[in-house]
């Protein structure tokens, strides 16, 4: 049997590490989740609305954003306290998507949207069977959609995560039907996505990988960003995913995609389906949001100097603790690094930590430059929570800057109340 036949196939021990055995269920979720359990869903979903909220992170939200059509879905992947405060709960429908059930991020809006409005007969969760998320769904009476427990967050485009928040998206069952049927696991995507990762020059384990877009401010590059990111960049090893000038890949390519990801991760000799380094920080959140450490600012030792960081000569990224409405604001910045350190990835905290966060620890070297903008709205406490937004948000930047501390890399922080305040620091160090 071929390579290629065994790809097809399902054969986990093509890939290293112990995780495929259970990890490949995305091979199937085109003919599992087709035309039959697309209408049985659509019948079932709530309609009081036109609005719909989605809240999520990483894999449970970047589908959404790749597949939706404004203006009927918004995607609240963060904890800032200013798009949170700006955002109407009231008279919404709200989707919850978390594969763990456990994302703080995901727990703490979704508490949140439930004393601001969202009633619980428009509350849509979206998980895997058997977490605590889906059993307090059912609890408040909502409508549970249980997910594809033999797959990860990034493989999850064509299943629930990606198709629920499509139905509310704008796409009717007869189109995203029509998608998974063109993407449909046979010979011909097989081969082309073996031939796509084959296209991506490795050297000493290090390539680069255009994803067609500025993931800051482009749903199908950031989505394509994560799939790349957290599948390759482990063992110092990874592909980085660069802004692209597009166009790129399109919803009909999302299972060749995978497959390309897979075989890249393969090619490199890492594990395509675990993340080992993306908990390194969340465990720390939780204990900077102990009322004694909100109380006091702990300086992380190790952290450079923005000047010394630029300086730096391997690849550069920008970590951005900010709003979502930044995420626009990003390609001059990003732009002005890579003028002077050559190539520049950018993305908004704490939205990368479940996606590029895994590369910026496990995968090749960089230089990170993570912005922390200063909220304008005022704190508010979250219902059943002794912390703010803003304490968890700059809990997730301080946790963040730690661990990368912690495995060597050069790191600056930089705080400012816009985006232009740190181009003109940039520009002021030449």
């Amino acid at each position: 049997m071929s390579e290629a036949e065994r790809l097809a196939a399902g054969d986990p021990t093509l890939f290293a590490g112990s995780t495929a055995a259970t990890a490949l269920g995305w091979l199937r979720h085109s003919s599992a989740y087709g035309g039959p359990w697309l209408s049985t869903i659509e019948a079932r979903l709530p309609r009081r609305h036109e609005r719909t909220l989605l809240v999520g992170m990483g894999g449970s939200s970047s589908p959404a954003r790749m597949l939706s059509r404004a203006p009927f879905l918004t995607v609240l992947d963060t904890s800032n306290p200013d798009t949170i405060a700006a955002t109407e709960f009231d008279g919404a429908t709200l989707i919850v998507a978390s594969k763990s059930g456990t994302t703080v991020e995901v727990q703490t809006l979704m508490a949140h949207a439930l004393v601001n409005g969202v009633e619980p007969e428009d509350l849509v969760v979206i998980t895997d069977p058997g977490t605590s998320l889906a059993a307090l769904g059912d609890w408040l009476g909502a409508t549970v959609i249980l997910a594809d427990p033999h797959t990860g967050g990034r493989f999850s485009a064509l299943s629930p995560f990606g198709l629920v928040p499509a139905l509310y998206a704008g796409w009717s069952v007869t189109e995203l039907a029509e998608l998974q049927d063109a993407n449909q696991l046979d010979a011909g995507v097989v081969e082309r996505a073996l031939a796509r990762a084959a296209a991506v020059e490795i050297v000493d384990g290090v390539g680069q990988l255009d994803v067609g877009g500025d993931p800051a401010a482009n749903g199908t590059a950031l989505w394509f960003e994560q799939l790349i990111a957290e599948t390759t960049g482990k063992d110092g090893r990874g592909i980085i995913p660069v802004p692209g000038a597009g166009p790129g890949p399109g919803p009909s390519e999302i299972l060749e995609l995978h497959l390309a990801a897979a075989w890249l991760a393969r090619q490199l000799g890492v594990d395509p389906f675990n993340q080992p380094d993306v908990e390194r920080a969340k465990r720390d959140v939780f204990v900077r949001l102990m009322p004694d450490a909100r109380d006091q600012s702990t300086p992380v030792a190790g952290v450079a100097s923005l000047g010394a960081v630029l300086d730096y000569p391997g690849y550069h990224t920008l970590q951005v603790y900010g709003p979502l409405s930044a995420g626009e604001q990003l390609a001059p910045l990003r732009a002005a690094v890579a003028a002077r350190c050559g190539t520049t990835t950018a993305n908004l905290g704490p939205r990368y930590l479940h996606s590029t966060g895994q590369l910026h620890k496990g995968g090749p070297a960089v230089g990170v430059i993570q912005v922390v903008l200063r909220p304008a709205s005022a704190p508010r406490r979250i219902q059943g929570r002794g912390y703010t937004f803003h304490d968890l948000h700059r809990a997730q930047a301080d946790a963040d800057l730690a661990a990368l501390v912690s495995v060597g890399r050069p790191v600056a922080r930089v705080v400012a109340d816009t985006i232009d305040e740190v181009l003109a620091m940039v520009a002021a160090l030449g």
